[in-house]
This record gives C-alpha cells, sequence and structure tokens, in this order.
C-alpha cells in the first residue's frame, strides 16, 4: 500500500470519481462565451458600428482618434472580441474581400517613442523591419516618415478598417518623456491625406481610465479625440446578466439546483437569488469581467469536485483579482522551487493547511480536488507527495 500511495496518480484511482463533472468542466475550460447585455448591445450599434462603415466614407482631413476606456475588469477587452464577431457576422461580404478588416493587438510596458510603437505594430502585423534596412533609414533622418507609411501601406493592404490597440494605458504614462512624439504619430495616422486610398483605418485606443488626462491634454489632437466609458453594470441590469450566464452553464450540463436561483411562488420556476445576486455583485462591483470569471471560477471548482452545482463556498474560495495586470518591481526575483513553502500531503488529507484560507475548516470530498485547490489558489506552494521526495505536480 506504501508504495500505491506515493503518486499522486495512484492517489486519483482510490478515489470515487464523477467522470461525467471531469468532462463537463473540460468543456467549460476550453469554451469562450459572450453574455450580451443592454449597455454592451448599445455601445457596439452606436459606436463600433458606425466606426466600421466610416472607414471608407468620411472624407473629413481631420479624422478621430476613439479611446474606450473603464475601470478594471469592466470587460473592456471582453466586448472588443464579442464587437469582432457581431460585425464579421453582419458584413460578410467585407470579410470576402479583406484580409483583415478589424485588427486588434495588445500594447506592452517596452514602448516608448513613436518609433518603437511603429515597430513594434509592423513586427505584429508580419511586417518586421530588417536591421540593416533601419539602420540606413536613421541615417537618412526619416525612420518615422519610412515606418509610418509601410504601416499605412500595410493597414491599407488587409483592408483593415479598425485598428485596436489594447491595454494603451500602458503607453499612456505621464514619466514617458516622449510621449509628445506618440501623440504626433496618432494624429497623422488620423489625418486623411496621409492615406493612399479612399480606406483610412479608424484607432481605437482601449484601456483604464489612467490614459484620459493625457490624451486630453494633447494640445495637437484636441478636438480629435472622442471617449466612450465602460460603465459598470446598474443592479438591476446586473440580475439580467447573471440570469444569462446561469442559463448558458444550465444548458452545458450544470444543475439547476444551484444557489444562484431560487424557486419562486407558485409559478414553480427558478427565479435569481436576491441574497446571493447581491453578494456576487458586492464582490465584483457590476464589473462584468469579474462576474465571467467569479461564476466561471466556481462552476469549475465544483466540477473539480465531483458536484454538477457550485455552493457558496465556491464562491468564496475565489481570489478575484482587481487589475488585469501587476507590475512587478525590476528587483523582484523569480518565483523557483527551492524557494517555494514545501506542503506535504497525505492521501486522507482533505483540507488546506493555510490559516487564512475559506477552506482550512471546510474540508474537500475528494483528495484530488485538495490537489487541485493548491495548484490553483496556492501557487507558491510546492507539493510533496506522501512518500515521495519530488516534486511530481507539474
Amino acid at each position: 500500500m506504501a508504495d500505491m500511495i506515493c503518486f499522486e496518480e495512484d492517489c486519483k484511482l482510490l478515489q470515487p470519481k464523477n467522470i461525467w463533472t471531469e468532462q463537463l468542466a473540460k468543456i467549460i475550460e476550453k469554451r469562450q462565451a459572450f453574455y450580451m447585455y443592454p449597455l454592451a448591445k448599445k455601445l457596439i450599434q452606436s459606436h463600433f458600428h458606425p466606426l466600421f462603415l466610416s472607414a471608407t466614407t468620411n472624407s473629413n482631413d481631420r479624422g478621430r482618434i476613439y479611446f474606450f476606456y473603464g475601470g478594471y475588469h469592466t470587460g473592456k477587452s471582453y466586448l472588443l472580441k464579442y464587437t469582432l464577431v457581431l460585425i464579421k457576422r453582419n458584413y460578410p461580404e467585407i470579410w470576402q474581400i479583406a484580409e483583415a478588416p478589424i485588427i486588434k493587438l495588445d500594447l506592452n510596458n517596452n514602448i516608448n517613442t513613436a518609433n518603437q510603437l511603429l515597430l513594434y505594430l509592423l513586427a505584429k502585423l508580419g511586417r518586421p523591419i530588417n536591421p540593416k534596412t533601419l539602420l540606413h533609414w536613421k541615417k537618412t533622418n526619416l525612420i518615422k516618415e519610412r515606418l509610418q507609411g509601410m504601416l499605412i501601406r500595410t493597414l491599407e493592404g488587409c483592408g483593415t478598417r479598425i485598428l485596436i490597440l489594447d491595454e494603451c494605458q500602458k503607453l499612456l504614462q505621464s514619466r514617458n518623456s516622449n510621449i509628445t512624439d506618440i501623440f504626433e504619430l496618432l494624429k497623422d495616422l488620423s489625418t486623411k491625406t496621409n492615406w493612399n486610398t479612399e480606406l483610412r483605418t479608424q484607432i481605437v485606443l482601449c484601456g483604464t481610465k489612467d490614459g484620459i488626462p493625457l490624451l486630453e491634454a494633447a494640445d495637437w489632437i484636441q478636438g480629435r479625440t472622442r471617449t466612450i466609458k465602460l460603465q459598470e453594470l446598474g443592479r438591476q441590469d446586473f440580475g439580467v446578466f447573471l440570469m444569462r450566464l446561469y442559463r448558458d452553464y444550465i444548458s452545458l450540463g450544470v444543475s439547476e439546483k444551484w444557489s444562484l436561483v431560487n424557486k419562486g411562488g407558485e409559478s414553480e420556476k427558478w427565479v435569481l437569488n436576491h441574497e446571493m445576486a447581491l453578494y456576487i455583485y458586492q464582490r465584483t462591483q457590476g464589473k462584468v469581467g469579474l462576474t465571467v470569471d467569479l461564476i466561471r471560477t466556481a462552476v469549475l471548482s465544483a466540477l473539480h469536485d465531483g458536484r454538477l452545482y457550485p455552493e457558496k463556498y465556491d464562491f468564496e474560495d475565489v481570489q478575484l483579482s482587481e487589475k488585469f495586470f501587476i507590475a512587478q518591481p525590476k528587483s523582484a526575483k523569480p518565483i523557483t522551487k527551492s524557494s517555494q513553502k514545501k506542503i506535504k500531503l497525505s492521501i486522507q488529507d482533505r483540507t488546506c493547511i493555510i490559516e487564512n484560507c475559506s477552506r482550512n475548516h471546510k474540508p474537500y470530498a475528494r483528495y484530488a480536488s485538495l490537489v487541485y485547490h493548491y495548484k490553483i489558489k496556492h501557487p507558491e506552494i510546492n507539493l510533496v507527495y506522501e512518500d515521495d521526495n519530488h516534486d511530481r505536480h507539474n
């Protein structure tokens, strides 16, 4: 018996396993879904549809730069991805004649000048610049003009109507001494006379509100910018949104008997559990992205524990991140296995030993669920299995 329980794989064989819940968990893990709600529909119809169509019809030389912003996890990137799907569904004929009518790119922290932005965009679009060519352009002091012209020709060749630059708060930072050059570039890219055909790619900057003050302060773009704010959901809209998520998971095979809903009066229909809805609203502050992450993670936690629906403690176990990214100081050292805290697991263990963890006093039904809990909730922990001196959790 001692030999049998040395390995995690053997431990799992000893546990009662619900094959259906494991299969359903795999389906949900691979699935990407968008849940339409009134605010999203309004933004797509009032802003992104007209913007897409105006790429070839707007003759005004002074084009506009759109800044689509909101708080962390309000669902900006989530909405933009679905906008692409929806517009493609409505205008399939444009996708038949153009290579990439809508392009979405994520910016990073390494872009500090206009030339770096141009080089980054060209590389992402499959047009990297040869170092020798770049050196020659530098000698002639025409590097920005050459790069800008190549970017415009590339976008024209792709038939790109909207270029979405996500995470742009990383670009529009006050500490960047070359921010004026970046604003000048954006102005040039929005000017009609710099384009060679009737097409002019519409630029949409997407990010948090951190970039708004700089965007509005740029004198040479004053009057060319338009800001679009994605609001957090109000309580009524939030309730409608929760029911959409609930019905979607039910359609996949999750049991309808979970704490998000209750049987409602004589109708015997499932209605929203207001106490649970209020709890989720307070946890997520009405932010779409956080809500989707919270419910998805709670459902997966239940499925991995062999249950067909989540309980409230599954939601309590989820640690939500308030930001999409966390900037690490340059002096921070990467975590290595030798520096990780080690915990030795036994096949009889069912609770987490981390004192402030909600699972410290709430045992799992299966050993495998506890292992999954450590990997997801406490990735800094180095698991060592009973009678096994090797790190077998990878």
